[in-house]
């Protein structure tokens, strides 16, 4: 069994708070000694205006974490996007954890975040965005729908 992340959320994304959570993003992995890498594990991550993109390198990673500020749909007709990211717990896990957190932080009610882990398996990644940004103790896991 494979240890994953889940997200929900709105199919556009507000501008200026998704701009927000990804420079926030990028401010704590460059606090980290954490090595990522683009897709697949290879090249830059990607942090702009329109996408958050990232794995860990090549050898140490798993799935992409990807969010654009706009996606839509796998299954037609729906009005919200789900997504997820497998980590296999990773050293990069403790960025995914933190990109989700800062994401439903500046995205409030647009998504919600699940997790295969406990409250308590997010404890680390609360910590570093407090101390980093000023928030994030606060985090709390969604309740499954």
């Amino acid at each position: 069994m494979g240890w994953t992340h889940y997200w929900k959320r709105d199919i556009n994304l507000p501008e200026e708070p998704f701009e927000m959570a990804v420079k926030d993003c990028k401010k704590v992995f460059d606090s980290l000694e954490i090595e990522l890498a683009g897709s697949l594990g290879h090249g830059d991550c990607v942090y702009d205006s329109d996408e958050l993109l990232f794995n860990g390198v090549a050898g140490v990673c798993c799935e992409d974490f990807m969010i654009k500020k706009t996606q839509m749909p796998k299954r037609e007709g729906r009005d919200y996007v789900s997504s997820f990211c497998k980590t296999e717990h990773m050293p990069y896990d403790i960025c995914v954890q933190i990109a989700l957190i800062i994401l439903k932080h500046h995205l409030g009610d647009t998504m919600s975040v699940y997790s295969d882990g406990k409250e308590s398996d997010w404890d680390n990644s609360r910590k570093l965005c407090q101390e980093n940004l000023g928030y994030g103790e606060d985090f709390k896991l969604d309740i499954a729908d």
